[in-house]
Parts: structure tokens; C-alpha cells; sequence
């Protein structure tokens, strides 16, 4: 937390509702003390960033679905986790969820000592609690879309015993489960959730409309990653995604980078969903962060694609390696949002979700300070065939967290940190045969 005022100036502030007038933000003890009319009501001794006329300045973007990232997992252990945390922030994230998943019994023993990171500083975004994305999930609902092959993966149906277990290892941090509602025993799983007062979520699965509706009523809220894991969009045969567009109760995630959801798609969930119906994530796979190309992940080889999609050997998506500064581009230039609802889906609409809506997701007096700031970036591009229209270079140019500043880009850490992930990244990148 800084020890003087910090104030942070731009051309638009969005709080995220446009705010005409307002050039920026003051911020002390942590909190923000007052939006600014005029650069000369900045006090005398503040610690003062001018990030320029083009700059966009929006409340920290929180991040309820992301694994890991720069060749690393939450479940590596506490030190990893505090460094993806740090890292986290330089795409503009202030907040996230810990996205975790295993059989029960491994993560009973590794998230007590995650657990201990939740709400701690890591100067970078902080861990607000944790996402369990499986082991209570369809792993193979894809294969009923066409895919080759089954996942190879242990499905274990939903049992609320496991889940109060997990909840108690993680000392009751869990805040989003996934789960798939055909299993038996489903229904009570996701009542026993919503009684804990956790977000149940509806992800990878097979489910028909009718069972859908059956686990709204359950309790489910959110969706996971919506499209993927789910049957496509059919005129006579709709499925989970055409429940979870049409359904007011649910708040459907979109992965916004342009290799998972198709800009027409993500253009159709916002015009069914609206801003306060859409969560923006990033689904980050632990080599975010890294330039295309194929990485060892254990027995199995990833490839980041110019898309920033990582995709199987078999064609299927797991996971994105795209920050989630380029996503906003993306959903904002190809995808057709305005920025104010933008940045309402990725920073309002989680915070109220998570119950943190009077403290975060808002830029106003008694806030937390937590604050991205976006602005053209020369050279970079979206990629992966999508449009370059303009706006497509805006990315995350400053981040402020608790009222401190932890990343702000510039040449000379850019360059240096470019080189440090290229070393990371040969680690685990797969050697061409010669």
C-alpha cells in the first residue's frame, strides 16, 4: 500500500459507466478517495501517473476462470501461485480466482496451503478464492461434438461429502464449483453447493435443455466457459448454451480471445445476456504467456496457435494462452462491445457474483483502489485472422492494486521481460527434429 496519494490520470474514466469530465483517480490508504475533474485537483506530494489522452482507465478486471500461466500451476504450490498472482497484473487483472480441480482426495492435501494466499498481497492481482473446474464435470462431452477419442480422464460423479471435504481443506475459500448436472445425484450436489453459499456452475456436459432448467432450479447461477464443453447451437436440437443465453438467472462466462467463441458468437451471448449477464475470463492454460508454439505439458504436447488458442494433439481447445488486455481488444474492436460494458463484464458483474460488489468492481469514493489502465501499445496485433480494426493495439498499461502501483509498462521491463519468458518457455517448448 502506497504511503502518499496516488493519483492516476487518462483521457476516459469508465466507473465503469462513462464518466464525462473526470480525468482520473485518487487513491490513499488502499481505497479511492475521489474521482478527479481537473488535473490541477491532484494534492501537492502525490505520487502522479499521466498516462495521456488515449488512455482508458476502468476498475481492475477480476478473473473468475484462469489455471496458471509462463509454465506454471496454482496446484505447483504456494511460491508458483504467488508468482502467477504477480504476473497476473500486468494484463491489467486485480483480482482472480485460484482455477483448480483433481480427485478430492489430492486436493484435501495441496489447498490448505493455497488457502493461506486468499486475500493476501503478492504485489500483483490477489486471490480472492478458489474455482474447482472437475472432478465433477463430463470430461468426455466433447466426444458427443465430434471430437476423436474419448479424454482418457477419470469422471467422478458430483457427491456433496467430497465437495464439504474440498470446502473445509480450503478453509471455506471455494466460491465457484463446475459441475455437470447429468450425473446422478447431480441435483443434490448442486443444492448442497448453493446452501454453502457457493456459485454453482454448469460446465462440460452432455445436459439436454430440460435438465438444465431442472438445475437452475437447483441452484445453478453461472456458466462455464459458455459454447465450449457444450453442444453447439442447433435450430432443433439447442442444448445447455441456448438455456444458458436465454435463461436471466444465469451468468454465462466468455472466453473473448477469438479462438474459442467466434466474434458473431460472442456478439449473440452480449445481445442476449447484456452487460450485467456476461462474465469475462480468460480459461489461461499454464502457458499463457508464452509465443506459439508446442510445449511439453507431462505425457502430452500443447501448441499455442497465432490465435493464442492452446490446442491438443487431437484438435481440441485446453485452455487460452491470451491475457486478458487482448481479450477486451478483441471483444471491443472484432466482437463489437463498447468498452463501458466491457469493462462492466469484466470487473462489475464478477465482483457482485462473488459478493465483493461494495467494495470492488467500481471506481468510487471508499472503493478499493484497484484500477487498469489501457492504452495503444505500438506493435501489437490480435492475430489468429482477426480483424485489425482500431483499437485492436490497446492493451494494459498500468496497474494499480490496494491503491499501489505494481506494473507499468515501459521499453526497457518489456524488452527484459520478453527475453525472461523466451528462457521460461524453452523449457518447455518441444525441439523440432532436424
Amino acid at each position: 500500500m502506497a504511503d502518499r496519494p496516488v493519483a492516476l490520470l487518462a483521457g476516459t474514466v469508465l466507473t465503469p459507466e462513462r464518466a464525462p469530465g473526470v480525468v482520473g483517480v485518487l487513491a490513499e490508504d488502499g481505497i479511492v478517495q475521489r474521482l478527479l475533474t481537473h488535473r490541477e485537483a491532484v494534492p501537492d506530494g502525490a505520487e502522479v501517473h499521466d498516462l495521456g489522452s488515449d488512455a482508458i482507465l476502468t476498475p481492475g478486471l477480476i478473473d473468475v476462470h484462469t489455471h496458471g500461466g509462463w509454465g506454471l500451476r496454482y496446484t505447483d504450490g504456494p511460491e508458483t501461485a504467488h508468482t502467477i498472482l504477480r504476473r497476473r497484473a500486468e494484463s491489467g487483472c486485480t483480482a482472480l480466482l485460484m482455477t483448480v480441480g483433481g480427485p478430492p482426495a489430492e486436493m484435501v492435501r495441496w489447498l490448505p496451503a493455497l488457502a493461506d494466499l486468499v486475500g493476501q498481497p503478492t504485489a500483483g492481482a490477489r486471490a480472492v478464492g478458489f474455482h474447482i473446474e472437475g472432478p465433477w464435470l463430463n470430461w468426455d462431452a466433447w466426444v458427443s461434438w465430434g471430437a476423436r477419442g474419448g479424454s482418457g480422464r477419470e469422471l467422478f460423479p458430483p457427491d456433496p461429502n467430497d465437495f464439504l471435504r474440498v470446502q473445509d481443506a480450503a478453509c471455506g475459500h471455494v466460491k465457484l464449483v463446475s459441475c455437470a448436472p447429468e450425473f446422478p445425484e447431480a441435483l443434490p450436489f448442486i443444492e448442497t453447493l448453493s446452501r454453502a453459499g457457493v456459485i454453482p456452475s454448469i460446465g462440460h456436459t452432455t445436459a439436454s435443455p430440460e435438465m438444465v432448467r431442472d438445475a437452475i432450479t437447483a441452484g445453478i447461477r453461472h456458466a462455464t466457459h459458455t459454447f465450449n464443453g457444450m453442444q453447439p447451437l442447433h435450430h432443433r436440437a439447442p442444448g445447455a448454451a441456448a438455456v444458458v443465453c436465454t435463461d436471466p438467472r444465469i451468468v454465462a462466462e466468455l472466453i473473448p480471445d477469438g479462438a474459442h467463441v467466434h466474434a458473431l458468437f460472442q456478439q449473440l451471448l452480449y445481445r442476449c445476456k447484456g452487460q450485467d449477464g456476461v462474465a469475462l475470463v480468460t480459461d489461461g492454460t499454464r502457458f499463457g504467456g508464452f509465443p506459439p508454439g508446442v510445449y511439453h505439458d507431462g505425457e502430452r504436447k500443447l501448441e499455442i496457435r497465432d490465435d493464442l488458442g492452446c490446442w491438443t494433439e487431437k484438435g481440441t481447445l485446453a485452455g487460452s494462452g491470451s491475457p486478458i488486455d487482448r481479450d477486451v481488444a478483441v471483444l471491443t474492436t472484432d466482437g463489437g462491445v463498447p468498452w463501458e460494458h466491457a469493462a462492466r463484464m469484466g470487473a462489475t458483474v464478477p465482483a457482485i457474483e462473488l459478493g465483493l460488489a461494495t467494495r470492488k468492481g467500481r471506481l468510487a469514493p471508499g472503493y478499493d483502489a484497484d484500477v487498469a489502465v489501457f492504452g495503444p501499445v505500438p506493435g501489437t496485433r490480435l492475430g489468429g485472422g482477426l480483424c485489425e480494426l482500431p483499437g485492436n493495439d490497446r492493451r494494459c498499461v498500468l496497474t494499480m492494486v490496494a491503491g499501489e502501483v505494481v506494473f507499468k509498462r515501459d521499453p526497457a521491463t518489456e524488452a527484459a521481460r520478453a527475453a525472461e519468458d523466451e528462457q521460461l518457455a524453452m523449457r518447455y517448448r518441444v525441439k523440432r527434429a532436424t
